[in-house]
């Protein structure tokens, strides 16, 4: 939806950042040893998710691993291809967003010894408590949101997108109150006119099972925007 340049290179920095960028083959290392991290975007607005796995030898900052048959990434039964990250390394991902229709997002990862590891993610739902169909542009604002089904996630961020083009965010009070504060300081800079809300949940789970070393998943909801025109207060 937006910025899918930008997530790019911001899942090749953080599968990058101190971390070897050599390649080697995950079927001539000990498959208990493969640490795993996923990269999970899911868009509302078209039901669909992009998703980017990626494999290392010991730890988050070992050598790059590729798969071989039997070893495979698949998303939604979509298998993943063999990719390379702007910085170096291997990573695995599809070029089109996968579809999604009841808002879940299942990876399976099969190791070359042919074990499956499954992991389901659950987008639920997301809306303003309160509906406006005006913002106040410069005035203290306090936005409650509600949250049903899905993963519980660890923090809900909210961006305002005007007319200009002009991105702002702000993270909900807590993990567990629902509620986003905004200073007027900080959006009276903001055009006026038209303006998407839109809330964003974000979630990391540690990955625990059969690997000793384990992994990370990075799973982001982008919920359906709502436009609002934005007045001077």
């Amino acid at each position: 939806m937006k910025n899918l340049l930008g997530l790019s290179i911001l899942i090749a920095v953080i599968l990058t950042a101190c971390q070897s960028n050599e390649t080697g083959n995950a079927k001539d290392v000990a498959q208990d040893q493969i640490y795993r991290h996923y990269e999970i975007r899911f868009e509302e607005a078209d039901y669909s998710a992009r998703v980017y796995a990626g494999f290392r030898f010991a730890g988050d900052k070992g050598t790059t691993l590729v798969l071989t048959a039997p070893s495979k990434i698949t998303a939604n039964n979509v298998e993943l291809v063999e990719r390379t990250m702007l910085l170096g390394g291997a990573y695995y991902g599809e070029p089109y967003p996968i579809k999604c229709p009841d808002k879940k997002v299942v990876i399976t990862y099969t190791d070359n010894k042919e074990n499956v590891l499954t992991e389901t993610y659950e987008a639920g739902s997301v809306s303003f408590a309160e509906k406006s169909d005006t913002f106040y542009l410069g005035k203290n604002l306090t936005i409650p949101f509600s949250v049903s089904g899905g993963d519980r996630a660890d923090n809900y961020e909210i961006t305002l997108s005007d007319s200009k083009l002009q991105n702002i965010s702000f993270y909900s009070r807590s993990a567990t109150e629902n509620m986003f504060e905004i200073l007027g300081s900080a959006t009276d800079t903001l055009a006026t006119g038209e303006m998407l809300l839109q809330i964003i949940s974000h979630k990391r789970k540690e990955l625990d099972n059969h690997s000793t070393l384990g992994g990370t998943a990075d799973f982001s909801c982008l919920y359906a925007p709502v436009k609002v025109v934005a007045i001077k207060n």
